[in-house]
């Protein structure tokens, strides 16, 4: 009897005559291969008995090799997911009774199930408006008015949450950052980043790690990788060692201390390495600006926010996406603040020269049909 494989193979083929059709699609850069460096790192430390529990040779430089990556001394905890890594971080600096202000679109609001406040133990959050889903200095001021500092009738204000780049692929200045910070502290928060698309930021902005954190005051932050290369290694760093001492017995009684911690350390020391994280950024994000600008040869496109790095939300007309539909191309349906419907696409350091290509041509041809 015929395996379902089969069949299907078999049904495949009658229905393209045989030949193989290739979909392409910018749904997320979470859906890209871990990249050959990290693979061949995961491949070579795959050999011999090594200490369990995070006492092995590979997580044993993460601390040397991260504090030399940021410019001070650097505490480390590795994590599998971004979810894991924002709620033990955000649980490290914020009691039961305290509140997290952030952004009312940030993904520890809308897409993590409430780790934050799991992590915490109760804490809450305090949610802000802002225009591509960033906070301002005159919004912050004034949430914190509002909320008060130091009423025992109101959760204590703890920690103020970035996410860097934003939900909307918009990148905070380091300017804006210095500022946030400084009213931060001055409420006596700490001030924690979510840095899932971290490298496509400091690409952005042509920043260091260090400009980009300590120095722009952020104390604790979540270190994405996984959109930009790894496996399923993410980070949570820290230049406070009081924070490290609380975090290391979170880390334990979270479940995130492995037994085989090796296989993250080496993707995170391998992410480092010859400065892979960066060319990886940039190449995500300068397909995404050649994305945005074919979309911009187009009428009746409105690119929703600004590009910046790896992602561009648009609403596109119907013929348009019926053209990219005919070349294979699917895009990922998004809904916008204000009720609009249109695309979220997201590029990665491996998209083929031929799906960017490809994109192109349909966008040139709608182009010239218009004009």
């Amino acid at each position: 009897m015929a395996s379902a494989a089969h069949l299907w193979y078999v049904h495949r083929m009658l229905a393209t005559g045989g030949f193989t059709i290739t979909t392409y699609h910018f749904a997320s850069d979470n859906g890209a291969p871990v990249c050959e460096q990290v693979m061949n790192a995961l491949l070579d430390c795959n050999r011999g008995v090594e200490t369990a529990y995070g006492a092995d040779q590979f997580t044993a430089t993460l601390a040397q090799t991260y504090s030399k990556f940021f410019e001070r001394q650097t505490f480390v905890f590795p994590v599998p997911t971004g979810t894991a890594g924002n709620g033990l971080a955000l649980g490290a600096v914020t009691p039961p009774y305290g509140t997290i202000f952030c952004h009312e679109g940030a993904h520890i609001v809308t897409t993590e199930a409430g780790a934050p406040e799991f992590y915490s133990g109760g804490s809450r959050m305090t949610l802000l408006p802002g225009e591509h889903q960033k906070i301002s200095v005159a919004t912050l001021e004034d949430g914190l008015q509002r909320h008060g500092i130091g009423n025992v009738h109101q959760m204590a204000v703890s920690a103020l949450s970035l996410t860097q780049a934003t939900e909307a692929g918009v990148v905070y200045k380091l300017d804006e950052i210095r500022a946030l910070s400084a009213i931060a502290h001055s409420a006596g928060m700490k001030v924690h980043l979510d840095g899932a698309r971290l490298a496509n930021a400091m690409v952005h902005l042509d920043a260091t790690p260090a400009e980009i954190t300590w120095k722009a005051g952020v104390d604790i932050l979540t270190f994405g990788t996984t959109k930009n290369g790894t496996m399923n290694a993410e980070a949570v760093i820290t230049f406070d060692p009081e924070v490290a001492k609380v975090l290391s017995f979170m880390h334990k009684r979270a479940g995130h201390l492995y037994s085989k911690m090796r296989y993250i350390s080496v993707q995170l020391l391998s992410y480092l390495e010859d400065d892979l994280w960066r060319r990886n950024a940039l190449e995500a994000n300068q397909n995404a600006a050649r994305i945005a600008n074919a979309l911009r040869q187009c009428s009746n496109v409105d690119l929703v926010h600004p590009v910046h790095i790896n992602e561009v939300f648009a609403i596109l007309p119907p013929r348009l996406l019926e053209a990219l539909r005919d070349k294979n191309i699917q895009l990922r349906s998004w809904s916008f603040r204000d009720k609009r419907q249109g695309q979220r696409m997201v590029m990665s350091y491996c998209d083929s020269a031929e799906e960017i290509q490809r994109f192109e041509e349909v966008c040139r041809e709608a182009a010239t049909s218009e004009s």
